[in-house]
């Protein structure tokens, strides 16, 4: 992706505190930010805004994380789109189920760092 600016991100996150570290900690490293507070609204705002990368939780007041992520997999671009889950759950089964539904990378929240998560996303979107 030859462009001038940093790529869009979706952050699909229900923690207001998560997003605003997040967020801020983003577009401080030039990345323009998305959020969706929701699964659903995740969905909404993927299709209206066609971010390069999704940040996604996996614990979510609507539609859970992973059945958010098929719905994305279905649309136009959303087989391109990569994702990092971000959670606190890391289970065998959240572990397959993120490898057969193409994520990128999973991070359990409390093992990493905000600039960690920062440079995970610049390594995700380089691949």
């Amino acid at each position: 992706m030859a462009e001038n600016s940093k790529s869009k991100v979706l952050v699909v996150e229900d923690d207001i505190f998560m997003i605003e570290l997040l967020a801020k900690d983003l577009q401080s490293s030039g990345f323009p930010v998305v959020i969706a507070k929701t699964g659903a609204e995740g969905v909404q705002k993927f299709q209206d805004e066609n971010p390069a990368i999704i940040l996604l939780d996996l614990l979510l007041p609507d539609v859970g994380g992973f059945e958010a992520l098929r719905q994305i997999r279905r649309l136009p671009k959303g087989n391109e789109v990569k994702v990092i889950i971000l959670s606190n759950i890391g289970e065998g089964p959240d572990l397959e189920e993120a490898k057969r539904l193409g994520v990128n990378e999973y991070l359990i929240k409390a093992n990493f760092t905000l600039p960690e998560i920062i440079k995970k996303v610049e390594e995700v979107l380089a691949k």
